[in-house]
Order: structure tokens, then C-alpha cells, then sequence
């Protein structure tokens, strides 16, 4: 048990710097001291980051923002006041007082318009800190003399990113257009081209009914997404652009339309889901299976877990001539979920179910191999900030712990994969230490070891995936027709909406690749909203699938004695979901 103490520090994410590599020396910018707390948190990130050093921030006056259309300002006010803990982006944070090491200076401005461009003592004062880049945060695009300040230039995040109302305003465009992904990212005004482009792309999840919660989703990736584009500076390479979103504020006309398509969206969105919660059940076949390529779904059956709970994050695993499916086992009572493992009889019904795992923290998404004569699973417990690995004692109902493989972070669904040679540990992480909800779909990293007890390595293209649409996992990874396939989810409609195939086409330490090559999405009966994971073993298949069912159904079922309820083979009925 000593592996599992010694995991006191966070694992790392990233390679470290090679010895040929220099940290960056940073200066920034700000429009004041006191500062949204994205901002202070972006900077913060700077100081804490392994790639750059902030030697000296200055504060410069920001112009004064211009007025806003009153309709769209008073949408910006309420829009606030609902998004609740949103706001946290932007509430008011002292810089001094929470980068209390950094050096601060007064700076004049002596041009503000169209460009910005410093007082010649205070541009001689950070030419001195010999910057290789400057960071401009809440101010006008830099001018030529101030980029020349620097090595590498200077970074202008949007001019008015102080102001609570009109920061990152370019974010209402896709909750405007009812769009499922926002496309974000960080936007800056780069000097050394003239022009606005969006460093790190990403693609996450929209918002739909919330401007003030998308744009915090994106805020509160800033720091993340900045010591990223750092890194890859300090390696000598350039961070990925993307054109800038070609944005501006919404008139009169537009906000009226737009109020109306906003209120019948809520409408649309939150009415079915009254007096309604989610459940999940499993679709099990055996004897066929599924192409990647062109998925299908027929001729499998439903299996419901006992009254109270759901059943979700299936992990098929034969054993001794017996077909097992691990899954995360959902109780309406306790809302804290625990691994059960199902016997399948020949029915494909539930022959015997127990209690394989269980904690005083939410587990779900187990994750079943064997190595070396044993039995291993790994789970999700985030909340724990680990992620540990379990040795099957008694199968399929004793496990012990053995180790610690990654820790500090809130990390979701782990995966492990063996290649015949090394091991990988595919799982998303959030990155970010602000987060103003639980929502860890979008980044996808990538870990290599020689064997499951590690020491596990980061890949050097972290985060492999950066989209919502394919980043969280959906089950192990399998092989069809001699291709290697992640399924993975697409958490853009909503979390768990469908399962995504890609086609693994490099897979090495130090590379790999993906290409989409199918989906299969929650239309296969018409009274799903979802399904999230797939895993398959031997001639055996299973998924799982998520419905709404009444909320008096759900306290019925949590109070209910709990016995199996029998498999169907019959359609889903109004009834059943």
C-alpha cells in the first residue's frame, strides 16, 4: 500500500520541458488590479505553470467601453442575475493580493486609440524585463512600438475584458443561433500578424439557455487553454490558430427575434423534463456484432435494474465460461453510485447480480482487464481526484487496492488499453481549478506505461482531442476488421447523447491520431434521450441507453423492494420510459 501514500502531488499532464528549452519570460498587461477572477486565475497559471515565468505586471488605464444597444444591455443584466454561480467568472478579484510575488508598476498610456502604445519611460521600464512575450489583457491591440517591446510580440485578449456585461460578448453568437457546440477558444489579437485569430480552438457543449453560463465555460478555461499555447512557444512551435468569429452586437430587430426563439427553446427544452428525472438501462445481445462503421441496433434485449436504482457504464468481461457485466449501479435513495457485477444466463437475463465495489464516494464507469493471470478494474471517482486500481481478490465480488495511477485531478471515465506492448490510459481531465459545474467532457488526455502499475508517462500531444463531440470515452476500446476503434461520447445536445467510433490510425508514445467513422445515436427507439457507453466481449455486446421517467416512478422504485425486474424484449412503450 505504500504506491497508494505516496500519491501527495498531482500527476503531471504534460512532458516536461527538454533541457534545450527555456522557460518564457512573461509581462502582462491589465486595464486594472482588481480584476475578473478569470483573469487573475489566467495569470495566476502563468506563475504556477513549468513553461514561463511572469517577471513584471503592468497596469494601464482601459478606455472607456462604448455603450451596449439597450436591449441587448438589459438581456446582459438578467441573463446575470439567472446565471447564478456563472458569475463567479467574473467577480471581482484583487491581483496584488492573489499574485502577492509579482512585481506591479503604474503604466501611462500615451496613445489608446486605435492601438495601444505606452509612455516612452514606462515602454524603456518593460523593455528592461527583457519580455518574450507580452500578455495585454482589457486593452487595445498593442502598437508597433509596444510589440517591438517584446521578443515574440504581444497577446491582446478582447479589449474589454474587465467589463462584467461585454466581456468575450462573441460567445452569445452560437446561444443566439441555438448552435449545440460553441466553438471557443482564446481570442487574441495577435501583433506579429496585425490581426484577431483564436489560439487553442475547442469545441464544448453550448449553453442553450444561459449566455452568462457559456461564457463562463469558456472563461474559466482561459488559464488552461493559455499556459497551453505558453507551452508550445517555449517549445518552439506555434499554437494552433484558428479565424477569428466575425461578431457583432445584436440591434433591436435581432434581440426581439432572438427573445422570442430563447423563450420557445426553454419551452421545448425544460417541459418534457417536468416531473421527470434520467434513468439508464442496458441492451444486450449476443451473437452479432456491431459494425463501427455503419452502427445498427436490433434484436437486443432490455435489462432494468432493480427498482430504485439504474444501470449504466456497462463493462462486459467473460470469465470461466461466464459472461459478466460490470456497470455503475445508480440508487435513487443515496444518489452515490457503486459497482454491481451481473451474472448473464443464457437468457441473457440477470442469473446473479452483487455488490462488487462500494465507498463513500460516487463510483461509476468501471473498467475490467486482465494482466498477467489477475483481474484489474479501474473506475471513476473524481471527486477523490484519483485514479485508482483494483485487483480482483474473490471475482467478481473482493477487490484490493494496488495503486495509485493518476492523482490531483478531477479526472472522468479511465480507460485502459494494452497494444500488445505498452500501456495507455485514455481519460478527461479538467484542467481548470474554476469550475462553476461538473462538466468534464471536452479534453481528452492520453497516458502511456509498460505496465498497468506504470509510472505512467503524459503524451506529448496532450490533450489528444479538444472537442465535446468526441473527447470523454465510451468503453474500452476494441478491434473490428483489423481496425483499432475508440468509442467515444458526444456530449454536445446533452451529456451522454450518443456514442461516437473513431478509427485509431496512430497510437505511440509520441503520436497518435483519430478519425470519426461512425455514430450511433439515441433514434433507434423514439423514447430515448441518450446513450453513452458500449463494450463488448467475446460474442457478447452490451449498451447502455438513458429515458425520463416520472419522478413518482423514481421515489416508487428508490422505496421498492429490490428484486430484478425481468428482461423485455417487447419496444418501449409510453409506459416504460
Amino acid at each position: 500500500m505504500d504506491r497508494i501514500d505516496a500519491a501527495d502531488k498531482r500527476s503531471h499532464l504534460y512532458p516536461a520541458l527538454p533541457p534545450d528549452a527555456t522557460r518564457l519570460r512573461v509581462v502582462a498587461l491589465v486595464g486594472h488590479v482588481n480584476a475578473p477572477t478569470w483573469i487573475a486565475e489566467t495569470l495566476a497559471a502563468i506563475v504556477d505553470s513549468d513553461v514561463a515565468d511572469l517577471v513584471t505586471i503592468g497596469a494601464v488605464t482601459a478606455p472607456a467601453p462604448r455603450h451596449l444597444p439597450r436591449l441587448l444591455e438589459l438581456f446582459l443584466h438578467a441573463d446575470a442575475w439567472i446565471g447564478g454561480v456563472a458569475r463567479m467568472a467574473t467577480a471581482r478579484c484583487s491581483l496584488p493580493g492573489r499574485l502577492p510575488q509579482t512585481i506591479f508598476i503604474g503604466c501611462r498610456a500615451r496613445q489608446t486609440e486605435p492601438t495601444l502604445e505606452l509612455a516612452d519611460e514606462d515602454l524603456q521600464r518593460l523593455a528592461e524585463a527583457k519580455p518574450d512575450l507580452i500578455v495585454s489583457i482589457g486593452l487595445p491591440p498593442a502598437g508597433p512600438r509596444l510589440a517591438a517591446a517584446a521578443r515574440l510580440g504581444v497577446w491582446t485578449f478582447e479589449r474589454y475584458a474587465f467589463d462584467p456585461l461585454r466581456s468575450a460578448l462573441w460567445l452569445l453568437d452560437p446561444v443566439m443561433r441555438g448552435d449545440p457546440v460553441t466553438r471557443g477558444g482564446l481570442l487574441v489579437h495577435l501583433s506579429e500578424l496585425g490581426d484577431w485569430r483564436v489560439l487553442q480552438p475547442l469545441r464544448s457543449a453550448t449553453s442553450q439557455l444561459s449566455f452568462s453560463r457559456n461564457r463562463a465555460n469558456q472563461l474559466l478555461r482561459t488559464p488552461a487553454l493559455l499556459v497551453r499555447a505558453l507551452r508550445e512557444l517555449a517549445l518552439g512551435r506555434s499554437p494552433a490558430l484558428h479565424p477569428a468569429p466575425q461578431f457583432q452586437p445584436p440591434g433591436t430587430l435581432a434581440m426581439c427575434v432572438f427573445g422570442l426563439r430563447f423563450v420557445l427553446r426553454g419551452l421545448r427544452r425544460q417541459l418534457p423534463r417536468l416531473g421527470r428525472v434520467e434513468s439508464w438501462f442496458l441492451a444486450v445481445r449476443r451473437g452479432r456484432r456491431l459494425d463501427p462503421a455503419a452502427p445498427r441496433l436490433d434484436e437486443f434485449q432490455r435489462v432494468d435494474a432493480p427498482p430504485g436504482h439504474f444501470w449504466a457504464d456497462p463493462c462486459a468481461l467473460r470469465h470461466d465460461g461466464r459472461d459478466y457485466v460490470f456497470v455503475e449501479d445508480y440508487p435513487y435513495a443515496t444518489r452515490r453510485g457503486l459497482i454491481t457485477a451481473i451474472e448473464l444466463g443464457g437468457d441473457l437475463r440477470p442469473a446473479r447480480t452483487w455488490v462488487a465495489l462500494e465507498t463513500a464516494w460516487h463510483l461509476s464507469y468501471p473498467c475490467l482487464f486482465e494482466w498477467n493471470g489477475d483481474i484489474y478494474m479501474t473506475v471513476e471517482s473524481s471527486e477523490t481526484q484519483r485514479v485508482t486500481l483494483y485487483r480482483a481478490r474473490r471475482f467478481p465480488d473482493q477487490w484490493e487496492q494496488v495503486s495509485h495511477l493518476l492523482h490531483g485531478w478531477n479526472i472522468v471515465d479511465p480507460t485502459l488499453h494494452f497494444d500488445g506492448t505498452r500501456w495507455y490510459l485514455f481519460a478527461t481531465v479538467k484542467e481548470s481549478a474554476l469550475s462553476y459545474d461538473d462538466r468534464i467532457w471536452d479534453d481528452l488526455f492520453l497516458f502511456s506505461a509498460p505496465t498497468p502499475l506504470g509510472p505512467w508517462r503524459p503524451h506529448p500531444n496532450n490533450p489528444i482531442v479538444s472537442d465535446v463531440r468526441a473527447a470523454r470515452p465510451a468503453g474500452r476500446l476494441f478491434v473490428h476488421e483489423g481496425r483499432l476503434i475508440r468509442p467515444s461520447q458526444d456530449c454536445s445536445v446533452e451529456y451522454g447523447y450518443a456514442v461516437v467510433f473513431n478509427e485509431v490510425t496512430e497510437l505511440d508514445p509520441e503520436r497518435y491520431a483519430e478519425r470519426p467513422i461512425g455514430r450511433l445515436e439515441p433514434s433507434w427507439d423514439a423514447h430515448l434521450k441518450g446513450c453513452h457507453t458500449y463494450s463488448t466481449s467475446a460474442d457478447l455486446e452490451v449498451l447502455d441507453a438513458k429515458i425520463l421517467i416520472g419522478q413518482g416512478r423514481e421515489h416508487a422504485r428508490a422505496n421498492a423492494t429490490s428484486t430484478a425486474r425481468p428482461v423485455s424484449n417487447e419496444p418501449m412503450s409510453e409506459e416504460t420510459s
